[in-house]
């Protein structure tokens, strides 16, 4: 046992990881999901390594019975009301991925924030606070006033 070669090899294996985001740009209703692009990328990034194929990322976790792939949580919250607005489990086999978010507001102003929380590794997660976003009443169809007259017409 080298523990030299195991803290080495940890460390070497620490994600290092960017996120960037951005919102559909336009007006957002209430009736239409807000699309919202999450971009994950690796640190170091080098030209020599583009050549090469992708290799599947793998956790260091020797106390784990099988081979651990390290996941990702997307987590798009409001802190202030601890309600959840999206949630999608990403795994990151290359060294960029990103990610379609369709969200679905109410009408008001919404302070939300961006958990990126790794399954590996403590220490890995990112807490983003996201800009203000303004949602206006949407128009409600009218299925609703179609199924009640259906039912009236029944009685």
């Amino acid at each position: 046992m080298n523990l030299r070669r195991d803290v080495a090899t940890f460390v070497n294996s620490y994600p290092s990881l960017e996120v960037n985001h951005e919102f559909q740009s336009g007006e957002y209703t209430s009736t239409e999901p807000v699309s919202f692009k999450v971009t994950l990328s690796g640190g170091d990034e080098d030209e020599e390594d583009e050549e090469e194929t992708p290799v599947e990322p793998v956790a260091i976790a020797p106390f784990y019975p099988l081979k651990k792939i390290p996941n990702w949580w997307l987590v798009v919250g409001d802190p202030q009301t601890r309600q959840l607005i999206g949630i999608r489990r990403v795994t990151i086999p290359k060294k960029s991925l990103t990610v379609d978010l369709k969200l679905t507001l109410a009408a008001g102003t919404h302070k939300l924030h961006l958990y990126v929380i790794c399954d590996s590794y403590m220490g890995a997660d990112h807490d983003i606070t996201l800009e203000n976003i303004s949602v206006a009443q949407g128009e409600e169809e009218d299925s609703d006033e179609e199924e009640d007259d259906s039912d009236a017409m029944e009685e």
